[in-house]
């Protein structure tokens, strides 16, 4: 009888199929459909400006994020995650307002920095809490579906956006974002912590001694920054790209992109849960730099297209197997901390890959650009094997035992 009570008190721990989950997804995805509808139409909107200019605007989202990453996710671990959410919703709809407001590229880098620190908190402090309803077996399934939202909007959203900027203007496109993130709030607020971090009097620690960035975490993120930097000169310059080759609309590689993130994610996950994070990651960190070698060198649509494909499955099987680690690796009580450094790899790439690679696309060409980004993966193929596999190879044995 005892036993027939346990199984029923732990039979909710094994399912991710929860109303706060479905929440949690639903708010991750309209907030990345503001998102990219920021992507494709900021550096479009700034067509007429340097590319170190555009470069600038669209890297100091990534900087902001960046400086401010450590600190929010001490904070995200110092209290209660949820109210992170709600300041992160807020201002990144205010940030919004602001594109819609103006387009000179000084005023918007403005909002770009709110942007950034915005999502910081947004991100984190709502993956902190979902991280609290995926039971361990489930993980990668669980993560990768959760992401699975934010894929699903750029399926449709990029072509959406090319399209109400074209019709209409830039400045509508912008309210509209501002809009989907205050959707995105609003949902976001119902998703509540099932394991919050305790805190009293007795284990306070002090600020000097708190891990502002996650050791568990560090080596995974230093991976995935090789494959968020080509995401970062993706976003910043494939719109003008697309434009001097006369690739058509740019949106349509976003979607494809969109399409094949989705389902790598949930492939991904499954497949990490199954046979373990180093078999899937592997391939799929190659596959990035053949992505970009073949935008690098698109003369068509087909074959942007055929880049798109291949980049989002190559993205979204890493991001999972990373994310998947990273919570593998870590302490419910340091959650916060292992995500903000996690997301931190997304602000390094958006840094390198749009202020960095701007200069050097000035300078050269932006298929030069694309190459050398391609690179990236490589090595981080060899972090992965030689910084994070050993640890890794370890949790996969003792997982296919169970």
């Amino acid at each position: 009888m005892v036993n027939q009570i346990q199984q029923c008190v732990k039979k909710p721990a094994e399912t991710i199929k929860t109303i706060q989950f479905s929440l949690a997804t639903l708010s991750i995805h309209l907030y990345f459909v503001s998102y990219a509808l920021s992507v494709v139409n900021i550096p479009s909107a700034l067509a007429i400006q340097p590319d170190w200019i555009i470069g600038i605007v669209v890297g100091a989202h990534g900087l902001a994020g960046m400086i401010s990453r450590p600190l929010i996710g001490v904070w995200v671990d110092s209290g209660k995650r949820e109210t992170w959410v709600k300041i992160g919703g807020v201002a990144t709809t205010i940030a919004f307002v602001g594109y819609g407001l103006s387009l000179d590229p000084w005023i918007m880098i403005l909002f770009r920095i709110t942007h950034g620190i915005a999502m910081g908190a947004f991100t984190t402090g709502l993956l902190a809490i979902v991280a609290s309803h995926i039971p361990e077996k489930k993980r990668g399934l669980g993560i990768g579906t959760y992401q699975g939202g934010n894929a699903v909007a750029q399926l449709y959203t990029p072509p959406i956006a090319v399209l109400i900027a074209l019709n209409s203007s830039y400045e509508i496109s912008f309210l509209l974002g501002a809009c989907a993130a205050a959707l995105a709030l609003f949902t976001g607020i119902f998703v509540l912590d099932k394991d919050p971090p305790v805190l009293s009097k007795h284990n306070k620690v002090p600020w000097k001694k708190r891990e502002w960035i996650s050791k568990p975490a560090l080596l995974p993120a230093m991976v995935f920054v090789t494959m968020t930097t080509t995401v970062g000169a993706i976003s910043a310059f494939l719109p003008l790209f697309a434009l001097e080759r006369g690739l058509g609309n740019p949106g349509l590689f976003y979607t494809v992109w969109g399409f094949t993130l989705l389902i790598s994610r949930f492939s991904s996950g499954f497949m990490g849960d199954r046979y373990g994070r180093t078999k899937v990651i592997l391939p799929t960190l190659l596959s990035g730099t053949i992505a970009l070698f073949i935008l690098a060198s698109a003369e068509s649509q087909t074959i942007m297209l055929l880049a798109g494909a291949l980049a989002g499955f190559a993205l979204g099987s890493v991001q999972v197997s990373i994310m998947s680690i990273i919570i593998d690796n870590t302490l419910t009580s340091s959650r916060g901390s292992a995500m903000a450094t996690y997301t931190l790899a997304w602000d390094i790439g958006a840094v390198v890959g749009g202020i960095l690679l701007g200069f050097i696309v000035n300078m050269t060409s932006y298929s030069f650009g694309f190459y050398l980004v391609g690179l990236l993966p490589i090595i981080g193929t060899g972090l992965y094997i030689f910084g994070v596999q050993k640890s890794q190879l370890k949790i996969d044995r003792d997982k296919s035992r169970d």
